[in-house]
């Protein structure tokens, strides 16, 4: 039985939705803020969410990405006493599914409601009995998993698809997702780099030429448009290419056929287009960049792909995963991640998305020697100014409390003990003093900038001994100062 939530601060309207849905045999849940659907959405999984617009002085228009990507997933339908399009236009563009105009008749809620039901039963069935090919995308985040479930819905079709996100979100990937997973997998999968396509010479790379028709062109050639032929054909950066270029790669797309350069004859190729871009497309159409009737043929089947500042409970996997690749590719053993490390790593804003976040793990394994774990100071400067100002604006924000005398169990990190045993004491003080001394040790070599004679001062202890602890704790004392 589905399972209905409404927030709406309005509570006659809850009574009577509420009463609604129970003539249809619905489980029915209703709140009055939207702290307490936002709650109530991570305590239980929903199917549909009904939301009003105003809530207060606050409009939740802004959370409808929240909550689409609460667990379960559930659709959202907007519900409003206002009649602006404004409203609904933000809406349907942010995800919703529909949206009503209070006060709505019973038929007409009723059909809504079966209507999205109905899509959301069949889209789980499908995504049930589907083996989508995603083995180079890494991640599990709502987010992610909605494009990658539209990949399989997509790659069914023989629609044109054009991907959207930012630099560095995987584009690429997704375009040979949809290639992998249709029936063309075992065709050839051609990528067209547009931004580097020189524009005297784009007309002969994508069409091909014959043999004279300029001067170095001395035998005939295929192009890229051909050689995809059976295949998926990949225009990455679309949005960089030359009005005429567009324009002629509009017929190409329409017809399945063009005419090589200096050719008589017609050539057809049975290819499957997937463009890309990080541009505003529909932006570029209204300043004329940007071809219109080129920008409808492309946008038939769209794939958002989310940035990775959207998506950080998916940065730990990532980080795990090019460690270990980029570890293998250098002939090196793998390296542990600490848990400042990965902090570090959700501290930074990403702009570069997944790509920046590769270039900072290459960094950090270079930059650790042959250190056996990867620490915040091994990451590129930038990242870690990023991760202090994080931890001074969070120790700053955060309201002063009172010191209070804790049990001796309280101050002991929770990491050492389970849910089932408590260790000996004196294994619980072996993990505390080891964890003590690196900390220690990491702050000592800072102060003391490298210089061991003083640090040998500050800490009371011989060169030898602190030699001896440094070497037990993985720390390079030249590459941490």
């Amino acid at each position: 039985m589905a399972k209905i939530l409404l927030i709406d601060d309005a509570h006659d309207f809850c009574l009577l939705f509420s009463t609604m849905l129970k003539r249809l045999d619905i489980e029915c849940v209703t709140t009055n803020t939207l702290e307490a659907g936002l709650q109530a959405l991570q305590e239980e999984q929903y199917d549909i969410v009904f939301l009003d617009v105003h809530l207060g002085e606050n409009t939740s228009l802004p959370h409808i990405h929240t909550i689409l990507n609460s667990p379960g997933t559930p659709d959202v339908i907007m519900v409003s006493g206002d009649v602006s399009g404004k409203n609904a236009e933000i809406a349907i563009q942010a995800g919703a599914w529909d949206f009503l105009i209070k006060p709505f008749p019973f038929v007409e809620f009723e059909r809504c409601l079966s209507r999205c039901l109905k899509h959301r039963e069949a889209k789980q069935r499908f995504i049930s009995e589907s083996i989508i090919q995603r083995a180079p995308i890494i991640g599990n985040s709502p987010k992610l998993l909605r494009a990658i479930q539209w990949v399989g819905v997509i790659a069914r079709t023989k629609h044109n698809v054009l991907i959207l996100g930012e630099t560095g979100t995987g584009k690429e990937l997704f375009a040979k997702a949809v290639h992998d997973n249709s029936d063309r997998k075992n065709q050839p999968f051609t990528v067209v780099d547009c931004t580097n396509l020189p524009r005297t010479l784009a007309q002969s790379i994508l069409f091909g030429h014959e043999k004279g028709t300029f001067t170095d062109a001395k035998e005939s050639r295929e192009g890229l448009f051909k050689q995809a032929d059976g295949g998926t054909i990949f225009l990455d950066e679309i949005a960089d290419l030359d009005l005429n270029i567009q324009k002629s790669l509009l017929r190409v797309i329409q017809e399945h056929s063009f005419r090589p350069l200096s050719s008589k004859k017609e050539v057809k190729s049975d290819f499957r287009l997937v463009a890309a871009t990080n541009r505003n497309l529909s932006k570029m159409v209204e300043e004329g960049t940007f071809r219109q009737d080129l920008y409808y043929r492309l946008k038939s089947c769209i794939i958002n792909l989310p940035s990775l500042k959207d998506r950080i409970e998916d940065i730990v996997p990532l980080a795990t995963h090019y460690m270990a690749k980029l570890c293998k590719e250098q002939g090196i053993p793998k390296k542990r991640l600490s848990n400042d490390f990965l902090t570090a790593l959700k501290d930074n804003e990403w702009p570069g998305n997944v790509r920046e976040l590769i270039n900072a793990m290459n960094y950090a394994i270079t930059n650790c020697f042959d250190a056996k774990t990867l620490h915040s100071y091994h990451l590129p400067r930038e990242l870690r100014i990023c991760h202090i100002k994080q931890s001074i604006n969070s120790k700053t924000a955060a309201p002063p409390q009172e010191v209070e005398h804790a049990a001796p169990l309280d101050i002991l990190p929770e990491q050492h003990f389970t849910a089932t045993e408590l260790p000996s004491f004196k294994e619980t003080r072996q993990k505390v003093v080891h964890q003590m001394e690196a900390e220690y040790l990491l702050e000592l070599v800072k102060r003391s900038k490298g210089d061991l004679k003083d640090a040998c001062k500050v800490a009371g202890l011989s060169r030898a001994r602190l030699y001896e602890l440094l070497q037990k704790h993985e720390i390079d004392y030249r590459t941490t100062a």
